[in-house]
């Protein structure tokens, strides 16, 4: 069961510096990471904690896209020489031979809320420098915890540790709300176990880096039906505390759509109390600070009440802020189709695939799109692209063997039939039907 999340942020007196004995434990497994990158970008630094004998565990943002990477403590160094990565829990694990530092003993997976913390890190490349503070609140995120603390972070602080009093380890602080350095969130160790299993990989292979923006954690709390009951009350005692930190009414927003959601899963009208709510709290969070996103996730709000006209205008305003947001060009193209306005929906899904070419739903959009239009070849080279995704779709072969029918390519009407048919889907008739006279080759 989620703990109790009393806030998402809350003010409390300064908290009292740990015990040293605590302190001096978690520094022994501390190091900074040094990541050097590619030809052209900066390089990056960072925390990383020690957590078994040759393995430091960072953030994969910190060193996952790194050619090499370096650990230090103190005036000693050593070379990883491998890697493991999981982008989506922003872990990655290195290897590094010969590291005579102690591994950090491990915490609780879900220690207690309200109990003190604290963090130690390299921010702004100084330290390594500690913060203490309290446990605010546990979140469910994948088949672990995101820990929410109100120690002090700021950019450097990633990949270092995060300790309980006594020194064991809690998690790796990953990021801090925006312009908000007690809103911090640790990510906590459960990920390491299957990191551990992954195949060891070398440096330098470009990697994709792990998660970068609070908005994506946010999105990630708001998705997971485990936090569905405490997310909006959190958000909104968030709103009470800072009532113009933008990134709180963004919460309440992102709330407000999962329980609108719910809601049109147990035949709730969308347009109801909660959805408009979602509006306004986007729109809130847009007076104060506009950015890509958050118009995003006002279109999306806005669609979902047959909105389309004010829809349009936020995902045009999302691109306008962000050219090229292939998720704002994707629903763009949905909130078109929805208001038929197919060649406009079609133009928006194509700049979309441009930026992001495996989106395989927006292939199949744009395959209806051109359907709708009757423009059977560009139908077809959609979904020919659609289905190397996903050669299973029984619709999706019939959509195809329509297509081809219509303009009289028989052999690749047949072969759509002949899979149909092979997998006794039913669907197979209503091609077969299509195919007879007058449409059929005599």
């Amino acid at each position: 069961m989620l703990p109790a999340l009393p806030c998402l942020v809350q003010e409390a007196p300064a908290p009292a510096l740990p015990p040293v004995s605590g302190t001096t434990r978690a520094l022994a497994s501390l190091v900074k990471v040094r990541a050097r990158m590619g030809q052209g970008d900066l390089d990056r630094m960072g925390g990383g904690v020690v957590v078994a004998p040759g393995l430091v565990a960072t953030n994969a943002h910190v060193a996952a896209a790194g050619v090499s990477v370096t650990v230090v403590q103190g005036a000693e160094s050593w070379l990883a020489t491998g890697i493991r990565v999981d982008p989506d829990l922003d872990l990655c694990l290195l290897t590094v031979p010969g590291l005579p530092l102690p591994p950090a003993e491990p915490g609780p997976e879900a220690p207690p809320v309200g109990e003190a913390v604290f963090a130690i890190g390299f921010p702004g490349d100084r330290g390594p420098m500690v913060s203490s503070g309290r446990l605010r609140a546990l979140w469910h995120y994948r088949d672990g915890w995101l820990l929410q603390s109100d120690v002090e972070t700021h950019p450097g602080s990633s990949g270092g540790g995060l300790f309980d009093a006594q020194g064991r380890l809690l998690g790796l602080t990953t990021f801090t709300a925006e312009r908000s350095p007690r809103l911090s969130f640790s990510i906590s160790l459960a990920g390491l176990r299957g990191l551990e299993a992954r195949p060891l990989e070398g440096l330098g292979k470009g990697a994709r880096p792990g998660l970068t923006q609070a908005e994506d954690y946010l999105s990630a709390l708001s998705d997971d039906p485990r936090n569905a009951d405490t997310l909006e009350p959190a958000a909104r005692a968030w709103i009470a505390t800072e009532p113009q930190r933008p990134d709180a009414w963004f919460s309440l927003g992102l709330a407000l759509d999962q329980a609108v959601r719910r809601g049109a899963a147990s035949g709730l009208e969308p347009e109801g109390a909660a959805a408009r709510e979602s509006v306004q709290a986007y729109r809130h969070a847009l007076a104060l600070r506009p950015d890509a996103r958050t118009w995003n996730n006002l279109g999306v709000a806005l669609d979902a009440q047959n909105r389309f006209p004010e829809s349009e205008h936020a995902f045009e305003e999302a691109l306008r802020l962000e050219p090229g947001y292939a998720l704002a060009w994707m629903n763009l193209g949905n909130t078109r189709l929805n208001a038929q306005r197919f060649p406009a929906a079609a133009a928006a899904y194509r700049r979309g695939l441009a930026a992001k070419p495996d989106d395989v739903q927006a292939w199949g959009c744009l395959a209806e799109c051109c359907r709708k239009m009757e423009d059977w070849s560009a139908e077809i080279q959609a979904l020919s692209v659609a289905l190397r995704y996903r050669p299973l779709s029984a619709e999706w072969w019939l959509d195809y063997g329509m297509a081809n029918v219509r303009l009289r390519r028989w052999e690749a009407a047949e072969a759509a039939l002949g899979r149909l048919r092979a997998w006794g889907s039913p669907l197979a008739d209503r091609l077969q039907r299509a195919m007879r006279p007058p449409f059929h080759r005599r």
